[in-house]
């Protein structure tokens, strides 16, 4: 797994942009700005996903191919590819 410390820092980071919406719904802030707010969370989320699915590609799956269990995680990889790609 690349840096798990700066893992971390991104999910808590996140977690705080969480917290700011909350406010900004109890201060009944303009609507443009929490969603404006909500979108930069996705992006955020999806920064942390890519890297994760990165790691596991140089990790996981390198290491599932070299045992021969390629089907097994081909398989993993492609529900996880059809996950990302709904909306």
């Amino acid at each position: 797994m690349s840096n798990k410390k700066d893992l971390k820092l991104r999910v808590k980071t996140v977690v705080g942009h969480m917290k700011g919406i909350e406010k900004m719904i109890d201060e009944d802030k303009y609507c443009i700005d929490i969603i404006n707010q909500i979108t930069a969370i996705q992006s955020s989320l999806r920064k942390i996903s890519d890297q994760l699915l990165e790691d596991h590609l140089h990790s996981c799956v390198k290491s599932a191919i070299k045992r021969g269990d390629d089907e097994e995680v081909l398989g993993e990889l492609m529900e996880v590819l059809k996950h990302r790609t709904q909306k």
